[in-house]
């Protein structure tokens, strides 16, 4: 029958030709689909490669971005090009790189999994997993050269969408306005994306209405209709994995009901076999662009018989706009933040010309605060100025619930709560409290007042507790002992500091200190009927702090570097012990490091850290050790795989540290890690650090990237323990 079909096509457009020489208009649909149509491009290149030209183009959701990218004028093999090399699934998420991010959302992404906000008392689960910011910035930057096309009828090639009213459950066909917003309220799946305001309605995925857009395109005047489906199958009974697709598929009950009349009206359909994928299936972009390459060749003989009854019209490859031009900024003040608040985290400033990625991370930097809903901007001529317009809407949600787990060596395994609470007391403050529940009892509570890059205030209140086997000097009427020492360790750190930012990488900052140490040993001393303590004491301290981070990961990353240096002055202790002759003494130490890309798999870390002690510090708490791997800095620990947790200690050190990691598969990642370094008294003073290295070690480590933190397994060896030491890392750091 299909064959029939052809023939009858082949020779109905021979006739027509032949005795009218009609120059045929052709429409072109692409239903919506996911990560399915991705196939769409695959047509196209068919489409082409046959000499077809398409006169006006209708879309939804997935079809949406492909017919309006096409509409602009760009080729099916840019189009193809810019999805292979694309990360779609990190486009898709809300996950911003690091370096766009202020340190205390770094801290965040660093050790929350979860993330949900607190409505009426209750935890409230989200109603998408993105706000899709990384695709509407794709979006504003691929169809620059048409921002001011607010007639899509204008466009290279004709073109609409159509999407759906969330509150009317309306059809809403999307012919005219801003290009990049329309597609993207098209191609707003449910639960995956939050829905897109559009003059004053809120729209999602035109595909729950209508996810074949053909009786639109009857008004058009084309004479002959193609159209490429790649819905999921009527009868399909495979098994749905995601919320999204049920939704979708249940919303589009109607629209696959009325597929044969639908199809009926189309003069050439096309259906590539995609039944192996679903919607989220961006990881499959190569076999799914093969199989419309496919479905495009099987239709490749109608496609030819109908080009040759067409003028023909070459689409010539059109340049990516890489920079634009801003002459105006005009950003809306909210309730809580102002106008230089905004500007401050966009970094953008009229009269000058930025990059696309510069006009990207600036809204990266805005949106990865939490403060605002999803929020959309514009960026077109207005009055012969380009003008860049937005008015991000703050987020309703002020009260959080955040949680994680982990596990180290040194603390243990532990699960976290978080509370956090913004504009408790003032408009741009923020308090927060973590527990940690594990075999002890952990906490840390902070509160904040952000003046961006004036001077913020801050208060912080840690307590840390574990046990170790700390190298400790002991020398009673019982005891002379100086090795590791079973000890139970207990450390609260009370802060209060003012810092600045300059931009968001680098922050200074300076403060006042109570620390109260903690350190109990498994030794009894039966004169005084107690265990002996290595310390037990409150000290109090002035201390400053400059912090410099640009790495795009923390735990993987592929390019950037970080500077971490603190120097503490601890003028006064009290002590329970009488034989304790306090003088004051000063600790600093810093740690240093660049990250190499080899490629875009391979990278190189290459880092170095060094600290000394001038005075005496009275107690060994205050000591570095060497030992241990991926627990969280406390006190002046230092990690150094192939060594015990706090193996040896000094009131000194250096070390440097060379990690490759080649991340052979998405989100695994094999690393390759060398350590060297010096721990002892005086090193710098005595010339020590310059005889050679005392310790080393090297090891292999396997990382797995998951939505709960990384998960790792070090095996490493050092001379100075002789035998093969395993760590296990699981989750963020606390």
């Amino acid at each position: 029958m299909k064959n029939l079909k052809a023939l009858l096509f082949f020779f109905f457009s021979m006739v027509v030709c032949a005795q009218v020489k009609q120059d045929l208009k052709v429409g072109l649909i692409l239903s919506g689909g996911g990560a399915k149509g991705i196939a769409h491009v695959g047509v196209l290149k068919e489409i082409e490669r046959a000499g077809v030209r398409i006169d006006y183009i209708g879309g939804t959701s997935m079809g949406a971005i492909v017919g309006g990218l096409y509409a602009c004028g760009y080729t099916a093999s840019q189009l193809d090009e810019m999805l292979l090399s694309t990360n779609l699934n990190g486009v898709i998420s809300d996950k911003f790189d690091s370096d766009v991010m202020s340190f205390d959302a770094k801290e965040d992404a660093s050790r929350y999994a979860i993330t949900l906000p607190i409505v009426k008392g209750r935890i409230q689960f989200p109603l998408s997993l993105s706000k899709g910011q990384n695709v509407y910035a794709m979006f504003v930057q691929l169809m620059h050269e048409q921002r001011n096309t607010q007639d899509f009828s204008k466009l290279p090639i004709p073109f609409y969408c159509v999407a759906t009213d969330i509150n009317t459950g309306e059809k809403i066909v999307l012919d005219k306005g801003y290009l990049p917003l329309a597609v993207n309220a098209s191609s707003a799946l449910p639960t995956l994306f939050s829905p897109v305001k559009v003059e004053d309605r809120m729209l999602i995925d035109g595909g729950i209405i209508d996810n074949y857009p053909i009786d639109e395109m009857l008004s058009k005047n084309m004479d002959v209709i193609i159209g490429v489906d790649v819905q999921t199958n009527v009868s399909s009974t495979d098994e749905t994995s995601t919320l999204s697709e049920v939704l979708t598929r249940i919303g589009s009950f109607q629209t696959r009901k009325q597929m044969a009349s639908k199809k009926a009206k189309t003069q050439i359909h096309i259906r590539p076999e995609l039944d192996a994928f679903n919607i989220l299936s961006f990881d499959n972009q190569k076999e799914i662009m093969a199989q419309g390459v496919l479905a495009g060749k099987k239709a490749r003989q109608q496609l030819l018989a109908l080009a040759k009854n067409q003028q023909p019209r070459v689409k010539k490859q059109k340049k990516i706009p890489l920079s634009f031009k801003l002459d105006r900024l005009l950003v809306a003040t909210t309730p809580n933040y102002k106008t230089n608040y905004l500007l401050g985290k966009l970094r953008l400033k009229s009269k000058n010309s930025y990059s696309f990625q510069k006009l990207k991370e600036g809204m990266s930097n805005l949106a990865a605060t939490q403060n605002f809903d999803a929020f959309r901007y514009t960026l077109k001529t207005e009055s012969g100025k380009e003008v860049l317009k937005m008015t991000p809407p703050e987020s309703k949600h002020t009260t959080l619930f955040r949680g994680s787990l982990h596990y180290d060596k040194l603390i243990g395994a532990l699960a976290l709560a978080n509370l956090t609470k913004k504009h408790a007391f003032l408009k741009n403050d923020e308090i927060s409290l973590d527990i940690m529940l594990g075999a002890y009892f952990q906490y840390a509570l902070s509160y904040f007042i952000d003046k961006g890059e004036f001077w913020s205030v801050g208060l912080s209140a840690k307590q840390h507790q574990f046990d170790t086997s700390a190298p400790v000097s002991l020398n009673t009427d019982q005891f002379a002992i100086s090795k590791p020492t079973n000890t139970r360790v207990l450390v609260q750190k009370n802060t209060w500091y003012v810092q600045t930012l300059f931009r968001e990488e680098v922050v200074l900052g300076v403060g006042l200190a109570h620390q109260h140490n903690v350190f109990k040993t498994n030794l009894f001393d039966t004169q005084t009927a107690r265990f002996l303590y290595t310390d037990n004491a409150d000290y109090y301290s002035v201390l400053g702090y400059l912090k410099v981070d640009t790495r795009d990961d923390k735990f993987y990353p592929k390019k950037g570097g970080f500077f971490d240096g603190d120097i503490n002055y601890y003028f006064s202790e009290k002590s329970s012990r009488e034989d304790i002759n306090f003088t004051p003494f000063l600790i600093a130490k810093a740690n240093m490091g660049a990250i190499l890309p080899l490629d875009s798999k391979w990278s190189l870390l290459l880092s170095t850290s060094g600290g000394f002690t001038v005075g005496d510090a009275t107690s060994s708490a205050f000591d570095f050790t060497f030992g241990g791997y991926g627990n969280a800095p406390v006190l002046n620990y230092q990690t150094f795989i192939g060594l015990p947790q706090q193996h040896v200690a000094g009131d000194s050190f250096v070390k440097a540290e060379t990690t490759i990691d080649y991340e052979f598969t998405p989100k695994h990642h094999l690393k390759m890690l060398l350590n060297g370094g010096i721990v002892s008294t005086d090193i710098f003073s005595t010339g020590q650090w310059k005889r050679g290295i005392d310790y080393y070690s090297a090891g292999m480590a396997y990382g797995l990237e998951t939505f709960a933190g990384p998960i790792e397994l070090t095996a490493a060896y050092s001379p100075q323990f002789s035998r093969l030491l395993f760590h296990v890392n699981i989750g963020w750091q606390f």
